[in-house]
This record gives structure tokens, C-alpha cells and sequence, in this order.
């Protein structure tokens, strides 16, 4: 008999779903034969009719290691010239809005490079902070968006998206998401943990060096059911360190919105596995490191780092984008800015686009 709970916000029955046989086939297939345009892709697997119920959160899904590059090689990239010691990376696409409206040759050479570079990075994952699209109400634009995210699936390079106000308009439309890019278009990832709502919320699970990452996304219009969720899904995944990726977090100045300090309180504080925050959304590169005592014993457990890049009101973006080197051996994290279209390595300070912190990996 299937086990239900009750969501604590709402009083709504969750229901947990059981990994079966089927469903660890559908996680292994693409393994084994994965291809074909995202969009089309989608549109088979969405004829089939697969698709999880919005509010469920499955239990713990077998761990995937990924084959495509293998752990201990270290990374060789000139942007992070002069050190040996880093382990892999993850990629960061900041708002590519006004590239889906007016520069889709930007937005393919941002993801073209990813794919260039992916051996020479060890690259493993890429964050799309939101705001795919500029006006949502534009299928033009979501299929120049489409056609340029195609490139990561084609290659075959585990990445994440979630919705920024751009893409669902002021009445919180999902119906042009959905299309685009909800779940069935993941679905057969092996990486892929869980959706909420059609990939609305979603997670995203990478084994790499040893070392265990969820990639806990939400889109635009977070309230009591995503904070429920999000939260269950950490819980869920306690022993696996959380990267948190939302759209509105961090202004400009560094300082949280009143939706960042909502999931701050909320998500952040009581899950102690949340290492990292990223955001887009307010124009700007800042960060923010919070100290946070989670046994109450008055002294700091945990650092989380809460990182903004954002670079939409400079000629549309230029092309910025952003590399995270993680160094196992000496604890350090580097964070690398660079636009393949203009081939500069900071669009604001050094400092700001270009820095490293200390990060406890245990």
C-alpha cells in the first residue's frame, strides 16, 4: 500500500511514489540510446503521457555516477591559469533574455563554448538562473531558446532551468514553459531527481570525485507549496550537498529582496546541506556569505556563499557567463567570469567577477 503524508502548509495529501523496476529503466535508457532535439524529444515523451503529479516528491532515486568524463581528472582552462588543483566545475548562465529576443547568435556561442570546453573543465553541470525569454507571450523566442539549449542536450551536459518574471508575465502564465521546457523534456536524464508542476520546481542529482551535489531549482511565484516542497526535498536529500538556484534572491548591493530573505528564513537556515544560493534577475555581480549555527551551540556550523550575476543591461548581456572550480584537496572554491563573445574575463570589477572562498565539502 502506497504511504501518504500530509503537506504541513496546506493540509493536502503528498503522495511518494516508489522507484520501480520501470522507473529505473527509464533513468538508465538514456545511458544506453539518448538523442534527438530537445523540443521533439519532449513531444514523444509527452504523446506517452509521462509525467509525475505536481505536488509528489519521489523516494530516494538510485544513485547515477556519469560516464561522459571521468573523476580525477583535474581541470586545464586558462581561466583559472595558474591552478592545478581543481577537480571539476559547474557552469552558470546568467539572464538570456534579450539574447531570445534579439541576439539568438550570442546564445548559441555561450553554449557552444560550454560544449568546446567541457573536457579541458571538467565541466559537470550548468545553472540557468531564469529569464529565458523576454516577453513570454513570443514564440519566436522561445524557440531561438529551445534551439540554443538543444546544444547542451545534444552533447549530452547535465544542466538545470527555472523561470525568471520574464517568462511567465505578470499573471504568472507557465503554459509557454511547460511547452518548452517542462518535465517530459528531462524526464530520460539520468541526472534528473524530481519535478515539481512540470518543471517548475525541479532537482537534479551529480555524483562527481566522491562527492554528493542536489541542484534544487524553483521558478518565479515562490510561495507556502514551493517553500513545502523545497523543503522536503532537502530533508529527503540530507546527505547530499545543496546548491539552491531561485531567480529574485540578492540585489545589486548584495543585500537580500524580501523573497530572498523569505527563503533565507525558510529553506536556507533549517536545511543544513544548503552550501550554496545563486540568483539573476537584478542587474549586477554580488555575494554574500552568511554564517549560520544550526545546533544552537552559539557557534557557526556552516558558511553559506549567496552569489548574483546578472549582466542583461550590458548590451544585452554580451555573453557573460561564469565557471565554479571546486578544489577538493585545500577546501576552495574559484569563480571565474567570461564572455566568449567579446573575450573579456569581467564585465564589473575583478573582484566582483572573479574571486574564490573556502568551502567545507564534508
Amino acid at each position: 500500500m502506497m504511504p501518504h503524508f500530509k503537506n504541513k502548509m496546506t493540509g493536502k495529501p503528498l503522495r511518494v511514489f516508489y522507484l520501480t523496476l520501470a522507473a529505473i529503466i527509464l533513468a538508465v535508457v538514456p545511458l544506453i540510446c539518448w538523442g534527438g532535439k530537445g523540443s521533439a524529444h519532449q513531444e514523444a515523451i509527452a504523446s506517452a503521457g509521462h509525467q509525475a503529479p505536481p505536488d509528489s516528491v519521489y523516494l530516494r532515486k538510485p544513485d547515477v555516477t556519469l560516464g561522459n568524463l571521468p573523476d580525477g581528472k583535474k581541470v586545464s582552462h586558462k581561466l583559472f591559469k595558474g591552478i592545478s588543483s581543481i577537480d571539476f566545475t559547474f557552469g552558470v548562465l546568467p539572464d538570456t533574455q534579450f539574447y531570445s529576443k534579439s541576439h539568438p547568435d550570442i546564445f548559441r556561442k555561450m553554449n557552444q563554448w560550454f560544449v568546446a570546453n567541457q573536457q579541458a573543465l571538467n565541466l559537470k553541470y550548468i545553472f540557468h538562473l531564469g529569464d529565458i525569454v523576454n516577453n513570454f507571450d513570443q514564440p519566436y523566442q522561445w524557440k531561438t531558446a529551445d534551439r540554443a539549449m538543444a546544444i547542451l542536450d545534444q552533447a549530452h551536459v547535465p544542466y538545470g532551468v527555472i523561470t525568471g518574471n520574464h517568462d511567465v508575465g505578470y499573471l504568472t502564465n507557465y503554459r509557454p514553459y511547460y511547452q518548452y521546457f517542462g518535465e517530459p523534456r528531462y524526464l530520460w536524464n539520468p541526472w534528473y531527481g524530481g519535478s515539481y508542476k512540470n518543471n517548475r520546481g525541479h532537482f537534479d542529482l551529480i555524483d562527481v570525485d566522491g562527492k554528493k551535489y542536489i541542484m534544487l531549482a524553483m521558478g518565479w511565484g515562490i510561495s507556502g507549496d514551493e517553500i513545502s516542497w523545497m523543503n522536503q526535498v532537502l530533508r529527503l536529500y540530507g546527505d547530499r550537498t545543496a546548491i539552491l538556484y531561485v531567480h529574485d534572491y540578492l540585489n545589486g548591493s548584495g543585500q537580500r529582496s524580501l523573497q530572498g530573505e523569505r527563503i533565507f528564513q525558510r529553506v536556507v537556515r533549517p536545511n543544513p546541506n544548503v552550501k550554496i544560493v545563486m540568483n539573476g534577475h537584478s542587474y549586477g555581480a554580488a555575494r554574500r556569505i552568511d554564517a549560520i549555527d544550526d545546533n544552537l551551540d552559539g557557534k557557526p556550523d556552516r558558511q553559506v556563499m549567496q552569489m548574483l550575476s546578472d549582466y542583461q543591461s550590458l548590451k544585452g548581456g554580451q555573453g557573460y557567463i561564469r565557471v565554479i572550480g571546486f578544489d577538493l584537496k585545500h577546501d576552495k572554491v574559484y569563480v571565474r567570469t567570461f564572455s566568449p563573445q567579446v573575450g573579456r574575463t569581467h564585465a564589473f570589477k575583478k573582484n566582483k567577477d572573479n574571486f574564490a572562498f573556502h568551502f567545507d565539502f564534508d
